[in-house]
């Protein structure tokens, strides 16, 4: 009895501390002064809207003006938006400027949220170039890079945060879309070697890897049209080895888990959120159960049982018949 008794009170204790832990903010919002890359849409827009209702100071970076006009009218005068293509540096130099200016005087950024990102172009990897692969990684991965080193004299200046968008699909890549896999697995070791280069600067870095959320970054032309495009434009032989139906069967395919994607986006920005400000943050963060799932099935399945099951989500060519 007074074991149990014991355990309980141990488990409770434990429980406690912990809860703790992941509540404990570092700072007073109030104070803090930060970047969200993709403010547009989907997670960074939630994130900047979330962030400046809580009374952070944020400089939201849009590759639109009409998400400009829609976060002045629904945000405080704390928030600065700002044109952002993370991909253009004259861009990112006035990103850098902005910052500098709006800055208080001895004041560095408590964080930058390097949320920016496109899905691409999915197809077969025989039908995609290599500069449809860079077109991908030149938002998810160099953009990334560039913002990061342009405002590194302010993160350590403010003994900030770097919070990195990666995805399950980093460590877990199934067929038909590399471009993108590839992209976020460059975030995922960009990431650790950057965490451990700034190891003792008082920067710290920590990497955001969702399963799939039902965002924009899931539909558009790069994964319902282009890749007819792309098929068409393949030699008459292969298109043949494939099949007329075969483009139709793997947009299908990618159809079930697009449908089925996480709705609850909001999960994303707490991630964000316990990342920026929390006492005890964790380097990574899998957000979602599915998260947890996928990645467990990568690191403990072995790799032909994986292949398999992934293998068998893509249409059979007709060649294979």
């Amino acid at each position: 009895m007074i074991l149990q008794i014991s355990v309980t009170i141990a488990v409770a204790i434990v429980t406690i501390f912990f809860l703790y832990r992941r509540r404990k903010s570092v700072r007073p919002l109030r104070d803090m002064y930060i970047v969200i890359t993709g403010c547009d849409t989907g997670f960074g827009r939630i994130a900047a809207l979330r962030f400046d209702a809580l009374g952070m100071h944020v400089f939201a970076g849009c590759l639109q003006g009409s998400s400009i006009k829609e976060l002045k009218e629904k945000c405080s005068n704390r928030l600065t938006p700002i044109i952002l293509d993370v991909t253009k540096q004259d861009h990112i130099q006035n990103l850098t400027s902005v910052v500098k200016e709006n800055l208080p005087e001895g004041k560095g950024l408590n964080g930058v949220i390097n949320n920016a990102g496109i899905s691409g172009i999915a197809g077969l990897v025989e039908s995609l170039s290599s500069e449809q692969y860079m077109g991908v990684f030149k938002v998810n991965f160099f953009g990334m890079i560039d913002v990061t080193k342009a405002l590194m004299t302010h993160l350590r200046k403010g003994r900030g945060r770097i919070i990195n968008t990666a995805s399950v699909a980093g460590k877990l890549a199934a067929g038909f879309i590399a471009p993108y896999h590839a992209s976020k697995h460059a975030v995922e070791s960009y990431s650790d070697s950057l965490r451990r280069e700034l190891y003792n600067d008082d920067i710290s870095v920590h990497v955001i890897e969702p399963a799939f959320f039902k965002t924009g970054i899931l539909f558009g032309q790069g994964l319902d049209e282009l890749p007819y495009k792309y098929f068409n434009d393949l030699p008459k032989e292969t298109r043949e080895f494939y099949g007329d139906d075969f483009m139709t069967k793997a947009i299908e395919s990618m159809d079930a888990w697009r449908n089925g994607a996480n709705t609850n986006v909001g999960k994303v920005v707490d991630a964000y959120q316990h990342a920026l400000t929390s006492s005890y943050p964790k380097i990574r963060y899998k957000v979602g159960a599915e998260a947890n799932i996928l990645l467990f099935v990568a690191y403990y399945f072995p790799e032909w049982l994986v292949d398999m099951y992934l293998g068998h989500l893509s249409p059979v060519p007709r060649g294979k018949l």
